[in-house]
């Protein structure tokens, strides 16, 4: 089995059978859902920003705001589908917005790592057990002082259950411990997109029992995936869903 990607893992939790579409059948989106494209033109910006202060520059918040809108251009070439009460310009708008907020909200330490990419065998922290998986990832930023953090954009802010159960930000903390023996700090750098724009840097912490876990549910997820086990997962995403019609379809078969 080819190394098993955090995004992969994350797409099979949310829906097997989108991941089926997606990664197994590799069926052509025939639109991409606005709030991913969004999500990618912050990323881009914000790192972009952090890559200038590593090299002894000074963005300003206009400056990093003409990264988010060349990116925010380019991919809005290909189909993209709004939610009700937004468009591209209202996006665009508060895209801008929010990252002059982060620009503004950012203290003088400079990151260490940028886009800090991974891959490592997967083991059980607690009984060392070897799994037959090699895990791959990104994590945006790691802090002076070790803490990883995962900027995201939403619509509202992180309740305590969510953080405590954020997948992504549980892998990044195993992977660490696999690596160095020590669970790191942990925050969500949260951009909303509420009426007042607003960035919430929101720390959590995981135990070893809980990374043990972490590290049996991506297990189950491969060998769910080698035994071609892919069902839809009904939910609230359906509706913004680009494999829905692929979805619709596969019912009849």
């Amino acid at each position: 089995m080819e190394p098993l990607s955090v995004s992969q893992v994350n797409s099979f939790l949310f829906c097997p059978l989108k991941y089926r579409f997606q990664y197994i059948d590799k069926v052509p989106p025939p639109w991409r859902p606005a709030a991913l494209i969004f999500g990618s033109s912050i990323h881009s910006a914000v790192e972009w920003f952090h890559r200038e202060r590593l090299a002894g520059r000074s963005p300003t918040p206009e400056a990093v705001a003409r990264i988010f809108d060349a990116d925010w251009f380019a991919q809005n070439l290909e189909p993209v589908v709004f939610p009700a009460k937004e468009s591209r310009e209202i996006l665009a708008e508060k895209g801008r917005e929010l990252v002059a907020l982060y620009v503004a909200e950012t203290n003088g330490n400079l990151p260490k790592l940028i886009e800090d990419r991974f891959e490592i065998d997967l083991v059980d922290p607690e009984t060392g057990e070897v799994f037959d998986v090699r895990l791959r990832g990104v994590i945006d930023l790691v802090e002076e002082d070790g803490t990883l953090v995962e900027l995201k954009t939403a619509a509202r802010t992180f309740d305590v259950g969510s953080l405590e159960r954020h997948f992504q930000l549980s892998t990044y903390a195993l992977v660490r411990l696999l690596q160095t023996g020590e669970i790191p700090n942990l925050r969500i750098d949260a951009l909303l997109k509420t009426k007042v724009a607003r960035l919430e840097r929101l720390p959590t912490c995981r135990t070893v029992e809980d990374l043990a876990w972490t590290a049996r549910l991506i297990d189950a997820v491969a060998s769910a995936i080698r035994s071609g086990c892919f069902f839809p997962n009904p939910s609230w995403r359906c509706g913004e869903c680009e494999f829905l019609a692929h979805c619709q379809k596969w019912r009849g078969e």
